[in-house]
């Protein structure tokens, strides 16, 4: 009896890692704009950073972003950026993938003192900015 416990287990742990691996390899849903389109709205936010352009670097945000993203808390995150990253230069190609039901766009990004991981999140079939993150190791360093 323990023999077929076990088999059953064992069959039904492969068949859920199966599964899970099913799953994972669904490929990843985009946002309603095109990648080009996605890149653009990136490059937009990210010139207008370096602009001190708040109006441009909104333009694009869903109503909770704008909510979220008052213009003082624009020029705390520019100062930041700047001081510990630079200039934005150049943006490399996207990597999309989902969390629940978001499009969640990776770009490294050259800046004039280090590469950033720039992540910018949209809806699923959306078209509006719901979440917009940079990550590297000056501004990790900076926020401790």
């Amino acid at each position: 009896m323990f023999a077929k416990i076990s088999r059953y287990t064992l069959a039904l742990i492969a068949l859920m890692a199966l599964l899970a691996l099913a799953a994972g390899c669904a490929p990843a849903k985009p946002s309603a704009l095109s990648d080009d389109e996605v890149a653009a709205v990136t490059e937009n936010i990210l010139t207008a950073i370096n602009d001190n352009d708040y109006q441009a670097f909104i333009q694009d945000f869903s109503d909770e972003m704008l909510n979220a993203f008052p213009e003082d808390e624009f020029t705390n995150m520019r100062d930041l950026l700047q001081t510990n990253s630079g200039n934005y230069l150049s943006m490399g190609e996207a990597r999309l993938s989902n969390a629940q039901d978001y499009a969640i766009y990776r770009f490294t990004c050259k800046y004039d003192q280090e590469d950033v991981v720039v992540t910018i999140t949209f809806a699923v079939d959306g078209t509006k900015v719901d979440g917009l993150f940079f990550d590297s190791k000056n501004l990790r360093n900076a926020s401790q």
